[in-house]
């Protein structure tokens, strides 16, 4: 029977806040804003958080002799800061504890160690997580979209809470990433459950990726996600009907966008097409081109020379980061070059683990079929493409290891549920 009344409605509605902190600070949304005081206590108390838990899960380990794998595939994430803080010392001469602590985005992992201990311990159901999820990303969409439409961020540019593109203007930096989970979530209960309620949130989520986000790969990439589930879950007539829909939908937006905005697909076609003749060396005419390959260069350049641990990574409070290396270089710009050149081979490999693990885990669970489990698994396909070009987890780790978490209870509910099963039958 289903709770109502006041009592019921505070509950929720501070279970709802509580969550959304949880999620708001494992995605890292604010941390790059101007209240640098604010963003270090809390993001500060986040982390005392996760890793108290994981000690004290630890501890009981100990005391019961039992140690759950989950405890145990956290392990080289704890690892890698260390390793790489003491590289970035021989290296550049940084001292220990810049390279550490500027690594905390690392650690956010442990944010999947804490939501599969929760709904493993039932302190937490899985749907009213997936209520509590669901709704907090709606409410960072909100949030991220008042941002653009009615905040200027043109008086934030001294700061790093905006970056100043030449293709795009000045840009928020928020985890975009979790805009896509929306609207993955979105577009599977549209198709999947029947839920059409669900199209406002389509709509809502392809305004934000298409008029203010303009990431080319990332436009791709979702694409090519999407297309992948619908070939492999749609029948032929589906995808013909689906195709024709899409096309109209399309034409219908051109067209009243070419009335309202006419300058907006000449920019984006524009954007398109020089990327397309930088990747086939047609011509370079770009300036990000320009400085991506500039990064490029200085990213090869260093991985060759530090092929198994890589360079370290710099903290931004230690002369500069790494621009101190150049005048504008960011590893995150060139994505898994940028991890081999920071990381090396070896810690490389370590933050490609819960690509790996989740990709073993669907093999072993085809049939289910929750929207949930469905989002997760899509979304990691995302992440896999857009990390080629993106290096996410040295910016916004935490949003892989929600994800990781759940994929890996769903795989371990399988499991004890098909343990169970035997046993009754035995």
């Amino acid at each position: 029977m289903k709770q109502t009344g006041i009592p019921f409605i505070l509950k929720e509605t501070i279970l709802q806040i509580v969550w959304f902190l949880f999620f708001a600070s494992a995605f890292s949304c604010f941390v790059r804003i101007p209240q640098k005081a604010i963003v270090d206590v809390l993001t500060s108390s986040f982390l005392v958080f996760l890793i108290l838990h994981y000690l004290n899960e630890w501890q009981r380990s100990i005391r019961t002799g039992k140690i759950r794998m989950i405890t145990l595939i956290m392990l080289p994430f704890i690892l890698m800061p260390l390793i790489s803080a003491l590289q970035a010392s021989k290296v550049f001469g940084q001292p220990l504890v810049f390279g550490f602590l500027a690594q905390r985005q690392v650690y956010y992992l442990l944010s999947a160690h804490f939501i599969v201990t929760a709904l493993d311990r039932q302190w937490i159901q899985l749907k009213d997580l997936e209520r509590y999820l669901i709704r907090s990303l709606i409410i960072l969409l909100f949030i991220f979209l008042f941002f653009y439409i009615f905040v200027n961020p043109a008086q934030f540019i001294d700061t790093e809470f905006v970056v100043l593109s030449m293709n795009k203007g000045y840009r928020y930096e928020f985890p975009d990433s979790c805009i896509y989970v929306l609207f993955l979530y979105s577009i599977f209960q549209v198709w999947h459950e029947r839920k059409k309620i669900w199209w406002f949130s389509v709509a809502l989520c392809s305004i934000y990726i298409v008029v203010y986000l303009l990431d080319r790969t990332q436009m791709i990439a979702i694409i090519g996600t999407i297309g992948l589930y619908v070939f492999l879950n749609f029948k032929v007539t589906r995808i013909i009907k689906l195709l024709i829909g899409s096309i109209a939908v399309l034409i219908l937006i051109v067209g009243l966008t070419s009335v309202i905005a006419p300058n907006f697909f000449a920019k984006n076609i524009k954007l398109y097409i020089s990327a397309y003749e930088t990747i086939t060396g047609v011509k370079v005419t770009e300036s990000s081109a320009n400085i991506r390959f500039l990064e490029s260069k200085i990213a090869m350049e260093g991985f060759v020379e530090h092929k198994v641990l890589g360079v370290g990574f710099l903290s931004g409070r230690w002369n500069d980061g790494f621009r101190m290396v150049n005048r504008y270089f960011y590893p995150t710009d060139v994505g898994l070059l940028g991890n081999l050149y920071v990381y090396g081979i070896l810690g490389t490999l370590v933050f490609y683990i819960p690509f790996i693990l989740a990709f073993k885990y669907r093999k072993t669970d085809k049939k289910n079929k929750d929207v949930l489990l469905l989002v997760s698994q899509y979304f990691f396909i995302f992440l896999f493409v857009d990390m080629f070009t993106a290096a996410t987890n040295q910016k916004y780790f935490g949003v892989v290891a929600v994800f990781f978490g759940l994929i890996y209870y769903y795989k371990y509910r399988i499991k004890e549920n098909q343990t169970l099963s035997k046993s009754i039958n035995e």
